[in-house]
């Protein structure tokens, strides 16, 4: 059983009882004819990670169209605006990110049938950036005055090797952010209040290499990386905190009759809890040592040379599940009509926030859709609305409305 604290259901009764927050949910599900066209339309720039210029600048001009203030796309490609505050409120942030895990050249022209979307890209995240804009137009319908400010962003770089370091550096050039809100992930009902951290190593053995017969018995890097594989094999990471490992990536090796002079490969461990997953590194480096040494003990040489590079470093983190923002997160989207879902462990733009101590969820997008990051990728809108219905909702719990009630994070006891 989920309990809110007293003053969370106080704070969202007062919202709830304003006219203006009716007639503001009232115009997100009128607006979703508009978000499924901005979505459509924002689904064809093509923006890889690290490529997304182009969308980062349609974005820009998006949101300046709405009147924001401060829209500019700043060192880090960033697209982002400010709703300023009227009074001395929190600074929050809610964003999406601009880019998708799809190559330049990929057909992402949007294709509907039997009442969905088909388009690389439809959902995540760009459903997400469409949810943001729908709520921007409900402030504007609406005209609700927020003591603190609002930053309404696209961030870049939060897939695969990007590291989320988009929304790193948004919030390095902004401590005055007191809590953020990102939008990504399927559905409605999910609010990820953790933050898994991740950290890849690539991981490379060399040797003199040789002819498979004529050579035979120097050491190899295939045999090393293979002995530090198995001992990887082994490892026991916890089952709480959630703690896992994988050797994805193995390569090695170029023909078949030769002793390989290079092997290499690639291992992704997540946790969540930091100390857990410096823990899995310690062991796993002693692994990768480990398959050099014995290799080269076998054949009685110092041959076979190991070298490794951490090429993704995500920090995990965690907050209450009964926290402020947690609270109101899970209020709104009750409100909306949706039964919550606490997501305990995930790798979304709010491990940023979450990892600094900064208070954030990731909520979804809403509606339904299947076949991500695939090119089946599909979007089916039905009661997509209540996303940014419950982003609206919680953006004014987190800001505070000037004149009926307090940013809730100021009335909760800690």
């Amino acid at each position: 059983m989920y309990d809110l604290d007293k003053t969370i259901k106080e704070a969202f009764a007062l919202l709830m009882s304003m006219p203006d927050v009716s007639r503001g949910l009232s115009f997100i599900e009128q607006d979703q004819t508009q978000a499924i066209q901005d979505q459509k339309a924002m689904v064809i720039i093509e923006a890889p990670t690290f490529g997304e210029a182009p969308r980062a600048l349609d974005y820009s001009a998006r949101l300046k169209a709405l009147g924001l203030t401060n829209v500019h796309i700043d060192r880090h490609g960033n697209a982002l605006a400010t709703r300023p505050g009227q009074g001395a409120g929190p600074v929050i942030l809610l964003e999406a990110h601009l880019d998708t895990v799809f190559p330049i050249g990929t057909d992402v022209t949007p294709v509907e049938r039997d009442g969905k979307i088909f388009a690389p890209g439809i959902c995540d995240d760009t459903r997400g950036l469409a949810t943001v804009l729908s709520v921007v137009r409900a402030f504007n319908a609406t005209g609700i005055a927020t003591q603190g400010d609002i930053i309404f962003a696209g961030t870049v770089a939060e897939e695969g090797m990007g590291s989320m370091r988009g929304m790193q550096g948004l919030l390095a050039d902004h401590p005055e952010i007191a809590a953020a809100i990102s939008i990504d992930g399927g559905g409605c009902d999910s609010i990820i209040y953790q933050a898994t951290g991740m950290r890849n190593y690539e991981v490379t053995y060399r040797g003199p290499g040789g002819h498979a017969y004529v050579a035979f018995g120097l050491p190899s890097p295939v045999h090393a990386a293979g002995r530090a594989i198995a001992k990887l094999s082994d490892l026991r990471p916890p089952a709480d905190p959630k703690t896992t490992f994988t050797v994805s990536l193995v390569a090695g090796g170029h023909q078949i009759h030769a002793i390989a002079e290079r092997a290499q490969f690639s291992i992704n461990m997540r946790s969540d809890d930091q100390g857990e997953l410096e823990r899995l590194g310690a062991a796993a480096l002693q692994c990768f040592a480990a398959g050099a040494t014995e290799e080269n003990e076998r054949w009685g040489q110092q041959a076979v040379t190991v070298e490794y590079e951490v090429v993704l470093d995500v920090r995990a983190g965690t907050q209450p599940a009964q926290s402020p923002i947690v609270q109101a997160a899970w209020a709104a989207t009750e409100l909306v009509g949706v039964a919550p879902r606490l997501v305990a462990g995930g790798c979304t733009n709010s491990n940023a926030p979450i990892s600094l101590g900064v208070p954030a969820v990731t909520l979804g997008r809403g509606g339904r859709e299947g076949g991500i990051h695939s090119l089946a990728e599909w979007f089916d809108p039905t009661e997509a609305y209540r996303s940014p219905q419950k982003s609206f909702l919680l953006l004014l719990a987190l800001a505070g409305v000037c004149g009926v009630t307090e940013p809730v994070m100021a009335r909760v006891p800690s």
